[in-house]
């Protein structure tokens, strides 16, 4: 008899996280929602994560790289090997409540104009929101909403721009729409430019309040605050250029300056200016690969600049203020 094809596709991107994988795949096992298969793709690893995996987890497909692709490449590595029509994109130091996967399918499956399904993520052990979806500033910078608000605001299911890589949901017919994350932005703010494609192109972006994840905030990126820098300073760079329309390039382009000495005085002080100088560059020396995919990008435009100018948060904004003071102060959120 032949096997029937699962609903539902996770992929878990792992690269040395022999001490976050148990309470990970342990909630996924514990997932209400049957019709599912798990994928962890192993970034070439060197600790024992593949052999845990394989001791207390049999169930689960193992993709093994012999090197680290990042978060973007090993989960296009994991979308190789999925079967499903809807993928889940779970971080290995997050910890899901039993019906995450179950209410973010059922909310979905009424509406095939919604491509991504965005739950409402939680710091770990603090009470306080890490996302309750993704927003975009008119500066073209990806946010997490709610950031460090109480774990019982945003409670409402609504439309927002898009989900937040760490727990997510995506309609593969959207996928195959828009394309997958970008493997040239290998860390950060590659679900911001997937969010970004999915907006452009009309999809929609349903975030489901009662799907609840908790996060381990920064358990994999604590230790490299140098190549987080970079990453970050270099993506943002490449979402601007290929998604923002000309239109808006031009009516925020002092929102874009602004954020750009928002970050270059934010490096300085955390004594990070050497990555950032770097991105810069390395952001033009990539900017004629860049500016193809954004031909490709506005090709499958299908909504007007007054929409997405709808969809973006003002970069002056109380709420991006409130996070950037948090930044500042290190709070994770």
């Amino acid at each position: 008899m032949s096997r029937v094809r699962p609903t539902a596709s996770v992929i878990v991107v792992n690269w040395n996280g022999e001490l976050l994988l148990d309470r990970c795949l342990t909630s996924l096992a514990a997932q209400t929602y049957g019709e599912r298969e798990v994928i962890l793709v192993d970034n070439g690893s060197t600790d024992d994560s593949v052999g845990l995996v394989q001791r207390k987890f049999p169930e689960v497909q193992i993709v093994t790289l012999r090197e680290n692709r990042g978060f973007a490449g090993g989960n296009c590595e994991g979308l190789k090997a999925a079967e499903g029509e809807l993928i889940a994109l779970v971080n290995n130091d997050v910890r899901l409540e039993a019906q995450w996967l179950e209410r973010l399918c059922a909310a979905m499956a009424g509406h095939p104009e919604v491509g991504i399904g965005a739950s409402k993520v939680l710091v770990e052990g603090t009470g306080r929101i890490n996302s309750a979806g993704s927003g975009a500033t008119t500066a073209g910078v990806g946010f997490n909403r709610g950031a460090g608000a109480p774990a019982t605001a945003y409670e409402r299911p609504e439309l927002v721009f898009g989900g937040y890589g760490a727990a997510v949901l995506y309609r593969r017919a959207m996928l195959d729409d828009v394309g997958f994350l970008d493997e040239d932005f290998f860390l950060y703010q590659e679900e911001t430019d997937l969010n970004f494609r999915a907006q452009l192109a009309g999809w929609k972006c349903l975030y489901v309040p009662d799907a609840v994840a908790h996060h381990v905030v920064g358990a994999t990126a604590d230790g490299q605050p140098g190549i987080r820098a970079y990453y970050h300073a270099r993506n943002l760079e490449l979402t601007w250029l290929k998604n923002m329309p000309l239109s808006l390039m031009i009516r925020f382009a002092h929102h874009k300056a602004i954020q750009e000495l928002w970050s270059c005085w934010y490096h300085c002080v955390r004594g990070q200016l050497r990555p950032f100088i770097r991105a810069k560059w390395d952001t033009l020396r990539m900017l004629p690969g860049t500016l193809g995919k954004r031909r490709t990008v506005q090709r499958k435009r299908r909504v007007s600049s007054a929409y997405v100018k709808s969809l973006l948060a003002p970069v002056l904004g109380r709420e991006l203020l409130r996070q950037k003071l948090l930044q500042v102060l290190g709070v994770k959120h």
